[in-house]
């Protein structure tokens, strides 16, 4: 089907997340297809358990981006069958049960769906608990989602880190050359094939049964009684009637070798488009009224399934764990400051010192491809601010020669600054003593709405620094004796004019 609806609009999904915010002033809401995920994720190859540590990477880009997902697992009642594949019992496999430890960690919420996951995130978003759904599984339009993303990969040849998505909106694609909606998907599943019957009407493809769809007959079969077996026979009757004939000019040609089975389409595989077990509309509202988006993260508890999962022990295990975490961690805790209780505090003393807990300094600014353009301020931090852990608890490294410590790019292809170093993954063998030093100050690209939303004071005194120079040269050389040189300031373009004003009011006194 993606083939006859095309690929939606290519976006970069830190834009889309912007976008949302600046729209509601609050983060995109993603309900993801879990499974779809772990079933991706078992390619991965290269250090300890590669498949969870990538999880665990996709986990970080999420934060990265300031967006609320939802994650959504399979549930009991989903169908027997999908594409002559038993589906199997619900049992929880190890995968499964270890993401949804590293999700209560890291603070996501999980839903268990009553059936199939790709349906229940359709009803979610449809509900409005969530924005759009994240998800390869062409079956999430057939349920009727009205906003789906799927194909999260980088975007160009060289690039390693996954920014863009395909977007697709129902009523856009409805509008667009398929001219499918919901009901004509389901009836192009039907005939050309689809999960539930990959064989479809022997020697009808997809052009033909898209004809059919926006010829209405999807949508008059959605309407039907599954079960009233005269009016199917009616309905199945006036399209087979149409195919060999092509009377009314639905189809381009005359289809008179097409012969549509007396038994289609099968009852039970329509129902599992148009009826698919979801649950009830009370548990939808006690859902809405009960999620929480921004749940505690579990330090120590992340800390050591980190250790014991990817093997990033003792103290430059802890560092690494640090390096890695801390850049998403800044872009959540500046939403949360910014939209928390505290967020209008009229003591400037305290507001700044609040400020300079999270952000250090300010030191330029960019629109980059990997963001569609969208702009990102360069913000320098101190790592162990903002992921606390007690490095005294740690083991000290045992002293190895560097040779022999070898580690994977994973993490740096999954979370990694678009032009930063690569971030070493688990490693193969023993870690060498890390140099990194998670008090020192590191610096990352944080896209300018959340910023603004986080440091506002920050913000301000960055501009006024632009508007003079001979300040801005000032604040530079005392940084550099302050910092000792261990961060390096970037050239600084000019800022553009900004249209967030409303999201942060905190003003300087004076």
């Amino acid at each position: 089907i993606y083939k006859e609806i095309g690929p939606g609009v290519r976006i970069a999904l830190s834009k889309l997340a912007v976008q949302k915010f600046e729209q509601t002033g609050r983060p995109l809401r993603l309900a993801i297809d879990t499974s779809i995920w772990l079933f991706q994720i078992q390619s991965a190859k290269g250090g300890t358990n590669p498949a969870l540590r990538t999880f665990y990477y996709r986990l970080l880009r999420l934060m990265s981006l300031a967006i609320h997902p939802l994650f959504v697992f399979d549930g009991p009642n989903k169908p027997p069958f999908k594409r002559h594949k038993r589906t199997g019992p619900n049992v929880a496999s190890i995968p499964e049960f270890l993401a949804k430890q590293l999700l209560k960690q890291f603070g996501f919420p999980f839903h268990l769906a009553p059936g199939e996951a790709e349906a229940e995130c359709a009803l979610l978003q449809r509900e409005g608990i969530v924005d759009a759904v994240l998800s390869e599984d062409v079956d999430t339009l057939m349920f009727g989602s009205g906003v789906t993303i799927r194909n999260w990969t980088p975007e160009g040849s060289k690039a390693k880190t996954p920014t863009h998505v395909n977007l697709y909106e129902a009523d856009k694609t409805k509008a667009g050359r398929s001219g499918l909606d919901r009901e004509g998907m389901v009836l192009v599943a039907l005939m050309s094939g689809g999960d539930y019957i990959p064989e479809g009407v022997p020697g009808c493809g997809p052009k033909t049964a898209c004809e059919a769809a926006r010829a209405g007959f999807g949508k008059d079969l959605c309407e039907l009684s599954r079960k009233d077996a005269s009016t199917l026979r009616t309905w199945r009757e006036r399209l087979q009637y149409e195919l060999q004939t092509n009377e009314s000019k639905f189809f381009r040609t005359k289809h008179s070798a097409l012969s549509i089975p007396e038994d289609f389409p099968n009852p039970d595989v329509l129902g599992y488009y148009t009826h698919p077990v979801v649950s009830s509309k009370e548990k939808i509202e006690r859902l809405r009224q009960s999620l929480s988006w921004d749940l505690d993260i579990d330090f120590p508890a992340l800390r050591e399934f980190t250790s014991d999962a990817f093997a990033w022990t003792k103290l430059g295990g802890a560092k690494h764990f640090i390096r890695n975490l801390s850049p998403a961690l800044l872009t959540r805790e500046l939403l949360i400051r910014g939209q928390g209780p505290d967020a209008r505090n009229d003591d400037f003393a305290v507001t700044e010192n609040e400020e300079a807990h999270l952000v250090h300094s300010i030191h330029g600014t960019r629109e980059h491809a990997s963001t569609d353009n969208t702009t990102e301020l360069r913000i320098a931090f101190v790592p162990h601010k903002i992921v606390p852990i007690d490095l005294s608890l740690e083991e000290p490294d045992d002293e190895l020669p560097e040779d022999e410590a070898e580690a994977d790019d994973l993490g740096a292809a999954l979370i990694e600054d678009i032009d930063a170093p690569d971030i070493p993954g688990s490693p193969t063998k023993r870690r060498a003593p890390t140099k990194y030093d998670p008090m020192g100050l590191e610096k990352t690209w944080v896209l300018e709405t959340y910023a603004r939303v986080g440091v506002p004071l920050k913000v301000q005194d960055w501009e006024e620094s632009l508007r003079n120079p001979k300040k801005a040269l000032a604040a530079r050389r005392t940084n550099k004796v302050a910092t000792k040189g261990k961060a390096k300031t970037s050239k600084t373009a000019g800022m553009q004019r900004g249209a967030l004003d409303k999201f942060a009011k905190t003003m300087k006194p004076g």
